[in-house]
């Protein structure tokens, strides 16, 4: 039972001195409009509402009161119940339990010992689900009659699904039906909840405001969203006394420049307090990252109580490439593509918020939608508005609300169904394939499931099954075989050295600009048909689990080895302007130690060179961006020997000025640059292995790896993301290379 003093429904009882209400009287407050949804809590595994009821009535007279059902015939009606005394005012309020039901219902009260005096309410109530959904343009774009340009599907119940909206605070009701869909990708919100719970009533809240961040929205002194318009929105629709149940965000768009700071920065706003648990008291200036901050003059806190919200954290969606790629986080020039790499990131940020101890105002993530349209043909060859559904295809729009409909659905137990993930994973013995799998159910793509034509041999990367991605680069042989995902080398077999992922970056496999987007290839990303509404099939969420697939193949390590004359690697364009952090790693050794010395790693022209010397000693000379020397001939006392196996990694910052070098898991050194620099690294110059610009100082001996990073780690390991490049034995994938110069190994 919930208590209704600030209710907005509650009239004001008489006033001191007022004649009360006569002997045998009682009335029944209405609400404020007809036919308002109850929140049932199915995100909390409940299936009723704490309905409430109050009114006037003879001081001292106990109320009972019901709901009646008006569309059964009376079969869901409840029985009459004792819920209060009238006060010596004359006033009483309570509220009464009512199962969620398909029915409309309305509160009836009666005087316990003069069970003629009753009173009915004016208006109707139904028992449902009350939904909250926040975001920017994406989840705005269901209700844009600007870009609804499909026609809308059927509706199966006109009473079903109602849409409260406010756009500039001015907020508004709507019952999606036939006659009145809102827009196309409305109707398909409204025809998804209708086939997954049928009878069953939404009201849903677009709590939408275009190209808005969160950070926007609880600062007061930032204007490009208002708290006070959203919270006038939220008590519109609730201003009964419901609590909205389930409050639903993908909101990864403007906020993804956090990267894998978005747990931290956006944790406190969800739960008062901060990752590691200390309570935040608002206003509050939240801090993240390295020193970043921003003002927070309120958190979501201040409109739902948690005893009866949960948030449906829904993931990121897909974002689509806007230029060539070489992989789903570098452009083809092999330049970072910094806003799909910070999307990764937020996505594992935000996957590890979920699992905080203090997250427990959140349901279990569940769908990711990647698998609809962004974007549209410009009519000249290219493709236009990338960032967001398309409303001139119903795989678009319409696609991204059924994906947003059942994400809410799923996560708060309303399917029958499991969120695809791929939870199991296979590398075949010899090295000859990987397959990836999922206990919801057989994998297969849309293009497969409507038995489109296939994407055919104009790109390298179009295969069966998109968005793979081995040792960081895209898959080009990955097919459907027996409702599991086959994945093929992209050249000889696989080795335990070897990485397979799906779902980097922005999750859509996307490589070519725009000949993917035009050739529909989201097509063709994995999904799993579980009898979702509407949709070939539920998309298999991005990024496996590591444990998952974890290679498993015996460490029996490839190598080559090099000559006099080769082979030598060489990057083929120059390192990106701005890079101001570079690791190389590698794991070698010689049979004998150099005459002189030998190249290990190298930024052409001593931009930043790793000789090996005879003595065993490692020798370093880095510039900075302007050719400045910041360390020149550095000499660090390793004391390699031959015959014997290294791991060495070298990681220098320009911005920290420091060199780190590590060997065999071991940190030996930390040198400061003797000189002040500009801060990055020299951007007419490309990184190498094994040898200076040509095969000057050649290095002779065995390799197993090597590779590079375009930054650095504060501990002077090798970073834990995919390296910018890797080299690998046998002595066939190294001759393969594309960076390989000189002889061929052996």
């Amino acid at each position: 039972m919930i208590s209704l003093s600030s209710l907005s429904i509650d009239q004001t009882p008489p006033r001191d001195g007022a004649t009360p209400p006569p002997a045998g009287a009682l009335s029944l407050n209405p609400f404020s409009r007809d036919r308002t949804i109850f929140d049932s809590g199915a995100g909390f595994g409940r299936a009723s509402a704490a309905v409430p009821v109050a009114g006037t009535g003879t001081p001292g007279a106990v109320v009972e009161a019901r709901a009646l059902s008006l569309d059964d015939g009376g079969a869901a009606t409840t029985a009459w119940t004792e819920v209060a005394t009238i006060d010596g005012a004359g006033a009483w309020r309570s509220s009464l339990a009512v199962p969620r039901s398909s029915s409309w219902f309305r509160p009836e009260a009666r005087l316990k010992d003069l069970p003629g005096i009753a009173a009915q309410g004016a208006a109707r109530f139904g028992v449902g689900h009350v939904v909250a959904i926040w975001g920017q343009s994406e989840p705005d774009r269901i209700l844009s009659t600007f870009h609804d340009n499909t026609p809308p599907p059927p509706v199966a119940d006109p009473e079903a699904v109602q849409i409260f909206q406010g756009p500039a605070g001015s907020p508004t009701r709507q019952f999606i039906s036939n006659a009145q869909p809102l827009t196309a990708a409305a109707a398909a919100l409204a025809a998804t909840l209708i086939a997954a719970r049928p009878g069953e009533k939404f009201a849903v809240i677009f709590q939408t405001v275009p190209g808005t961040d969160p950070r926007d929205l609880v600062d007061d002194t930032n204007p490009a969203r208002s708290w006070a318009a959203d919270r006038t929105l939220h008590a519109f629709a609730t201003a009964d006394g419901q609590h909205v149940g389930l409050a639903a965000m993908s909101w990864f768009a403007a906020p993804g420049n956090l990267g894998a700071n978005y747990g931290e920065a956006l944790f406190p706003l969800f739960s008062g307090q901060k990752t590691d648990g200390t309570a935040v008291s608002f206003p509050a200036t939240i801090t993240y990252g390295s020193g970043q901050s921003y003002r927070a003059g309120h958190w979501f806190g201040e409109l739902y109580d948690y005893a009866h919200t949960r948030w449906v954290g829904y993931g990121p969606h897909r974002f689509d490439i806007d230029a060539d790629m070489r992989d789903a986080t570098h452009y083809a020039g092999g330049g970072d593509q910094f806003n799909l790499a910070n999307k990764e990131a937020a996505r594992k940020s935000w996957r590890a918020m979920l699992a905080l101890p203090g997250a427990t105002m959140f349901l279990p993530g569940g769908i990711e939608p990647v698998t609809y349209v962004n974007g549209y043909a410009d009519g000249a060859g290219g493709w236009t508005d990338p960032s967001h559904p398309a409303g001139n295809t119903p795989d678009g729009c319409q696609a991204w609300a059924r994906l947003t409909a059942h994400a809410i659905l799923q996560a708060a137990g309303l399917s029958g169904w499991t969120a695809p993930v791929f939870d199991h994973c296979l590398w075949e013995p010899t090295g000859a394939w990987v397959e990836l799998w999922s206990s919801a159910g057989p994998v297969t793509t849309t293009r497969l499931k409507r038995g489109d034509p296939a994407l055919g041999t104009g790109q390298p990367h179009w295969t069966e099954v998109m968005g793979f991605q081995i040792n960081g680069l895209p898959a080009v042989k990955a097919s459907i075989v027996a409702g599991r995902v086959r994945i093929l080398p992209n050249a000889g077999s696989f080795s335990y050295a070897d990485t397979v992922q799906y779902g980097n970056g922005g999750a859509t496999g996307m490589i070519a600009f725009p000949e993917d987007q035009i050739a529909g290839t989201w097509k063709n990303l994995p999904i799993v048909d579980v009898g979702a509404a509407g949709l070939d099939g539920v998309p298999v969420r991005p990024l496996a689990d590591a444990a998952v697939v974890a290679n498993t193949l015996p460490v029996v390590a490839p190598r080559f080895t090099t000559s006099a004359t080769g082979p030598y690697f060489l990057d083929p364009v120059n390192l990106p302007a701005g890079t101001g952090a570079l690791t190389f790693a590698g794991r070698f050794r010689v049979a004998a130690l150099p005459a002189t010395t030998a190249i290990l790693f190298s930024q052409v022209s001593t931009g930043f060179d790793v000789e090996l010397m005879n003595t065993g000693a490692l020798r370093f000379t880095i510039e900075d961006g302007a050719g400045t020397k910041m360390l020149n001939a550095h000499v660090v006392a390793t004391a390699l020997a031959a015959n014997v196996w290294y791991d060495v990694v070298c990681a220098a910052d320009q911005v920290a000025a420091v060199l780190r070098v590590t060997v065999n898991g071991v940190l030996v050194a930390t040198v400061p640059f003797t000189a002040s620099g500009n801060g990055v690294f020299q951007s007419t110059r490309a990184l190498g292995f094994l040898a200076r610009n040509t095969a000057t100082l050649q290095f002779v001996g065995d390799v197993e790896y090597l590779r590079a990073w375009r930054s650095a780690t504060e501990t002077g390991a090798a970073p834990a993301t995919t390296p910018y490049k890797q080299i690998l034995g046998p002595a066939s994938v190294a001759n393969a290379d594309g960076w390989k110069l000189g002889a061929n190994a052996t």
